[in-house]
Formats: structure tokens, C-alpha cells, sequence
């Protein structure tokens, strides 16, 4: 009965998860030149900001500009716990190649390999005591992207998790869905431009 739980956990994962950024890119898509959402500094999420937490000035961002038009909760994996955001966007190659954070759909060549979005499984980007985060001990950061941390980290690697018995699910470019327990350079890429490339081999021009 467990195992069927936890399996139903990730298949309510993966069907969420394309919907969400695939919308979020149309959304943007339409007043942006195609773009996906912009990415953001770390910022809390307002439920569990405390008063003191100035959050980022008002723009363009991803989980905290488009979750008020989606479905409550869509953002949320039901693996994690209650009241966090769980899917980060994917800007770490562009942040380093092209120093900017609005991931253009024609910037993405390769999109049934490249890694768009997926389950946050890096502890460092959750607040205590679910997570190890230093920065934040209140409130986590609802606008998750991959600029600095691997946001997909998994078991096994620097504050690294498997989100559910499968692995991690993944959001490619072409918004399909799958699970890897581990960076398979044979269908994964963080580079748009250039197939096979892991967090780590995204290195400046």
C-alpha cells in the first residue's frame, strides 16, 4: 500500500508539473517575445515571510508572478511538505553564457534533452528542519531556479535527494515528463545549445 502511495505521489508530480510550466511560458510567452518566466534572487514565499524579510521588488518573475493565475497548489509536489514550492526553472546555462534570466524558446536547440524544470531536490534551497538552508531559517524561496545550486541534486550528490522511489521527475523543453535517479548525459543536458552537458560542465565562454 505504501509503494502504490508513493507511486501515485509521483504520477500527481508529473502530471502537475508539465501543465504548470508549460502554462507559465504561455502566459509569459505572450507579452515577452516567448520567453519563460524570468527568473529572481531568492525570494521568500509571502505565507511564511516574516516582517522583516524584504521581499524583491515588483517584476516579472516565475512562481511567485504566475502561481495566482494556475490551480492552488500546483507548484507544490505532494512528496514534499506542506507549504513549499518544489519545481525550480532552469537558467543556469543562460545566466553564465548570455548574463540573463529569461530563457528565450529559441535559445533551446536541443528541447527533448534540455532540463526546463523539475523537482527541487537540493536541501540547501529549504529552510529548516526539512532543508539545510543558511540564508533563510523561516520561510523558503518561492521563486526556485537553478542559477547558482543544482536544483535537481540527487541522492547521493552535494545535498542531493530522490523526491520519490524513481527518482526526481524532470520537465524537458518539449514539456514531457520522466523520472532518472541520476544525470544521464544520453537524455539530459543543461546546456540549450549542446547535448550531454551536467550542471558542472556549464562553464563561461
Amino acid at each position: 500500500m505504501a509503494k502504490v502511495r508513493l507511486h501515485a505521489r509521483q504520477v500527481q508530480c508529473a502530471t502537475q508539473l508539465s501543465p504548470a510550466r508549460h502554462r507559465a511560458g504561455e502566459l509569459r510567452g505572450r507579452v515577452s517575445r516567448a520567453t519563460t518566466p524570468s527568473s529572481a534572487i531568492t525570494t521568500p514565499t509571502a505565507a511564511t515571510a516574516p516582517a522583516k524579510i524584504t521581499k524583491v521588488p515588483a517584476g516579472p518573475r516565475s512562481s511567485n508572478r504566475i502561481t495566482p493565475r494556475l490551480p492552488s497548489g500546483i507548484y507544490h509536489c505532494p512528496s514534499f511538505p506542506d507549504d513549499t514550492i518544489n519545481y525550480f526553472l532552469g537558467v543556469h546555462w543562460l545566466r553564465i553564457h548570455e548574463g540573463r534570466f529569461d530563457l528565450m524558446t529559441s535559445d533551446i536547440r536541443h528541447s527533448s534533452e534540455y532540463i526546463l524544470s523539475g523537482d527541487c531536490a537540493h536541501a540547501r534551497l529549504y529552510c529548516p528542519p526539512f532543508g539545510q538552508s543558511q540564508l533563510y531559517k523561516f520561510t523558503d524561496d518561492c521563486d526556485k531556479d537553478d542559477m547558482l545550486w543544482n536544483c535537481l541534486a540527487y541522492f547521493g550528490e552535494d545535498y542531493g535527494m530522490w523526491a520519490h522511489p524513481a527518482g526526481n521527475n524532470v520537465l524537458f523543453g518539449d514539456y514531457h515528463v520522466a523520472a532518472y535517479r541520476k544525470f544521464d548525459p544520453k537524455y539530459m543536458t543543461y546546456n540549450p545549445k549542446q547535448l550531454g552537458q551536467d550542471f558542472g560542465d556549464i562553464t563561461p565562454p
